[in-house]
């Protein structure tokens, strides 16, 4: 009796990770992209980081990285929208677009994404969906471990940056996507392998007005921070 046993084919393409990161991200960025390096079995992958207006810690840390080859740095041409200038500086079959207040939690986490989209020439996106934050009703990419087909992006000319004021980031992508029936989305849940910290950016965003939960916010974005800055220290992570 013979048994035969058939491989599943190992994932191809090469990936840009994208990450936009703004404000006083040092620490969150350094666990970012720390937490890629210790997790991503893959071997053929790039991190490109748009600087949408970092303080001078933050840019020095990332000035190194990018001087030891482990990163590439671009300045976007809109600080509000970094995702597309991102998108435009890909030279690779896929990209990958992720935040900076992020930790990868598993090895297999860019194999298993990639896996999925090579089953079909057609599946141009893996990742999840969520409600439209904004005045348009529907729903949005949520661009958190959002593996893309380049080409495919490109051929249906997909936008990332936030479209104020009716889409936020991820939901005019969403609506253009859903309107045409060549190319096929495959969901996968992010909290499978990466944790998010969520809203770090946004109280610094508004530091200049006044909300009933500003103040809360930003306690909390510290709490975070300290968070991260222990994970870091300890090698937790």
């Amino acid at each position: 009796m013979f048994n035969f046993f058939s491989k599943k084919p190992r994932p191809t393409g090469k990936v840009s990770l994208l990450i936009g990161t703004i404000f006083d991200s040092r620490y969150m960025i350094e666990l970012c992209i720390r937490s890629i390096i210790k997790y991503t079995e893959y071997p053929d992958y790039q991190i490109i980081v748009a600087d949408a207006g970092v303080d001078p810690p933050t840019f020095d840390y990332l000035s190194q990285l990018e001087t030891a080859g482990t990163i590439r740095i671009i300045k976007p041409t809109d600080s509000e929208r970094p995702k597309d200038d991102l998108v435009r500086a890909v030279d690779t079959e896929y990209y990958m677009l992720m935040h900076d207040d992020i930790s990868i939690t598993h090895y297999k986490w860019l194999e298993n994404r990639l896996a999925l989209i090579n089953r079909d020439p057609d599946n141009a996106i893996v990742g999840t969906v969520v409600k439209n934050s904004w005045k348009y009703q529907g729903n949005r990419f949520f661009p958190l471990g959002l593996l893309v087909r380049t080409e495919a992006s490109r051929q249906m000319n997909l936008v990332w940056g936030r479209q104020r004021p009716d889409y936020d980031t991820g939901a005019l992508a969403y609506k253009t996507f859903s309107e045409q029936n060549k190319y096929k989305f495959v969901n996968y849940k992010i909290s499978k392998d990466i944790y998010h910290f969520s809203e770090m950016t946004w109280p610094m965003r508004h530091t200049n007005k006044t909300y009933s939960k500003l103040d809360e916010k930003m306690r909390d974005r510290e709490r975070k921070i300290q968070e991260i800055r222990d994970m870091l220290d300890r090698g937790d992570f």
